[in-house]
């Protein structure tokens, strides 16, 4: 029964993830729930690397950094985006949460990448 609710919850992250599109498009909606957030809803990331983060908002920050590392750049070499984007993946799946604080550095994607 256990098994069967976190595949519920995981199934229901992953509908909500694809369901729920944008007006601003894929880079805006990771940005702001993944990694921006508000005082109301602090981001995902901020929920994770502070211990908080439930399994299914867990499983909804990886799902946007994989989809994330898949997007094309609004700018900037496509090596550099490939290796910063990757290191945000390697952190997540192996929930090292020292690289995945590291790899989540925004003023250094931004700089070169937006």
């Amino acid at each position: 029964m256990n098994k069967f609710l976190k595949l519920v919850g995981v199934a229901a992250v992953l509908f909500s993830f694809t369901s729920a599109a944008s007006a601003d498009g894929p880079f805006e909606e990771i940005m702001k729930k993944g990694f921006k957030g508000s005082k109301e809803n602090p981001p995902l990331l901020k929920k994770v690397l502070g211990g908080s983060a439930t399994a299914a908002e867990k499983a909804q920050l990886a799902e946007y950094i994989k989809k994330m590392a898949t997007l094309k750049p609004e700018k900037g070499d496509a090596a550099s985006w490939k290796e910063k984007s990757e290191a945000l993946v390697k952190a997540i799946e192996k929930d090292d949460l020292k690289a995945l604080k590291q790899a989540s550095n925004c003023k250094a994607c931004h700089k070169v990448h937006k």
